[in-house]
């Protein structure tokens, strides 16, 4: 059974221009396309989920840490200077503990010292002046930082020394 073209023709022109389905599709479509973007947007709310949680605990470590630190930062907070330098704190140190020495002895007689005693403390005192200039320049020198601990160890040794007789005798 063979067909001919010109009746193949003639078949396809008796077809309808268009062709309706037995049922209306589109509600079936709607509702497919519905429940696809429906899943995806679920889908992407649980992936969403996943990334934020790891986020959110790194953003918080972030911010304890941040407040942490300024908590704990010498200054007690954010200023021009965040953090003083460590031959600012060495010096506030020796001040601290050379004044706390002084109140306990009771101020000194510089005019009851030797002469040889006024000049070791004289070069102590030219010495540490010294080291902390050089420090203004190289303030991560290890070498003039341990200079300078030494040198205000020494002044300090010094006073203690020219109290002792007076500190032994009550």
């Amino acid at each position: 059974m063979s067909i001919s073209d010109k009746q193949l023709q003639a078949k396809i022109d008796e077809l309808p221009k268009e062709l309706a389905p037995e049922r209306e599709l589109w509600t079936g479509i709607e509702k497919a396309i519905n429940q696809t973007s429906a899943n995806e947007v679920e889908s992407s709310q649980k992936q969403g989920a996943k990334v934020f949680m790891p986020t959110a605990w790194a953003a918080s470590l972030v911010a304890a840490v941040l407040v942490t630190w300024l908590s704990l930062s010498p200054s007690g907070g954010i200023d021009a200077n965040p953090e003083p330098s460590l031959v600012a704190a060495i010096t506030q140190d020796f001040s601290q503990q050379k004044q706390l020495l002084l109140t306990s002895f009771g101020q000194p007689d510089t005019a009851q010292l030797s002469e040889s005693m006024k000049a070791e403390l004289d070069k102590l005192a030219n010495a540490r002046a010294s080291i902390v200039a050089a420090l203004e320049d190289d303030e991560n020198n290890t070498d003039l930082l341990n200079l300078l601990q030494w040198t205000q160890q020494q002044e300090l040794e010094l006073i203690k020394r020219l109290y002792r007789p007076q500190w032994q005798t009550i």
